[in-house]
């Protein structure tokens, strides 16, 4: 008798356990369309990649060096006032 309800009470049990991995199946795949949708909407909704200059480097050189002798001269100026 005891070992008749052990044994129902271990049915219910793995049972009970594989709707529990069922639903957490269910879940994880639900969470991954859902990542995937709110990733595919972010890439819809992406900028298109900026091309570059390849001489760009040179020209900000070329930039900060002419404003780092306006300062210069600014600075020149403003002492010698």
């Amino acid at each position: 008798m005891a070992s008749d309800a052990m044994m129902q009470a271990i049915g219910r049990i793995e049972r009970a356990l594989s709707r529990a991995e069922g639903i957490a199946r269910q879940l994880a795949e639900a969470r991954a369309r859902a990542l995937d949708e709110r990733l595919a909407a972010m890439e819809a909704n992406a900028e298109p990649p900026i091309d570059i200059d390849p001489f760009s480097r040179e020209k900000a050189v070329a930039a900060l060096k002419s404003l780092d002798a306006l300062i210069g001269d600014l600075q020149k100026a403003r002492s010698d006032a």
